[in-house]
């Protein structure tokens, strides 16, 4: 499996690549080329032509959760198939793979003064659409996860009943692939072993949500990755410098940023 950063809050010096609060993975996996989110805007689009990745050829979208960091470049996702459509481009059926509630009302949010909303009926003109709590296998080592059940309790101030995430069956153990963990890094993770029956964890990328959280707290779930044996972890978006710094004292902490690419067997 390889995943490529479309768009992250951070970048390096010297790519020339657009970075924004939003997160954005492009994950290939065998004949699968994934969209795991879509950022806040229109880089992540901008970044894949900088970085000659053909949005034409995605197979399947899947959105984390309602949040506009992580869906609003889906609007501009769709209009670039529309001009593909109108253009006579030719480009592949496509699904989007979503929990139910991400086109609830109260995730339609006000963003650059645009009354940002997704419409079942209007996503249904370019994708097929499969809404689903459960989990799902993309391919025989990649899972949706569906809903994340909370057995540690609801510990975000804005936890949200929508939010999925993606685990790989590595040859090493699971890598988990999150959008935001609202739901709690300790839930996901368990989930993921529950639904893929591989005990270990080797790696996790994504957003962590340890913004402005205690060190008490950063330090709990540093204790349960250590007990965990994660080999390393990938922390971005909504994951601050401080956590970052702390977690490093129980588990290998690498660094994350716009145009990134990595690659687990």
């Amino acid at each position: 499996m390889k995943i490529t950063v479309l768009v992250d809050n951070n970048t390096s010096a010297g790519n020339c690549l657009i970075s924004e609060h939003g997160l954005s993975f492009y994950v290939e996996e065998g004949s699968l080329k994934l969209l795991f989110d879509c950022g806040s805007s229109d880089a992540f689009i901008k970044n894949a032509y900088n970085m000659q990745i053909d949005l034409a050829d995605v197979t399947d979208i899947i959105l984390s959760h309602g949040h506009f960091d992580h869906i609003g470049g889906f609007l501009r996702l769709q209009a670039l198939y529309r001009k593909f459509s109108l253009s006579g481009i030719e480009f592949n059926e496509k699904k989007l793979i979503a929990h139910p509630d991400v086109f609830k009302p109260e995730n339609g949010e006000i963003y650059r003064g645009e009354n940002f909303k997704l419409t079942i009926e209007e996503v249904q003109k370019f994708f097929n659409l499969e809404l689903t709590k459960g989990a799902k296998f993309l391919s025989p080592k990649l899972v949706y996860l569906g809903e994340i059940p909370i057995t540690y309790g609801k510990t975000q101030n804005d936890y949200t009943s929508d939010e999925t995430a993606l685990a790989y069956k590595s040859k090493d153990g699971l890598v988990i692939i999150s959008g935001c963990s609202h739901s709690g890094v300790k839930n996901i993770i368990e989930h993921a072993k529950y639904i893929t029956g591989e005990p270990r964890v080797n790696t996790i990328i994504g957003g962590l949500y340890l913004i402005n959280k205690t060190e008490d707290y950063i330090n709990d779930l540093g204790e349960y990755l250590k007990s965990q044996e994660v080999e390393r972890i990938y922390p971005c978006h909504c994951t601050d410098l401080e956590a970052k710094i702390l977690l490093s004292k129980y588990v290998k902490v690498e660094d994350v940023c716009t145009g990134k690419k990595y690659t687990w067997e």
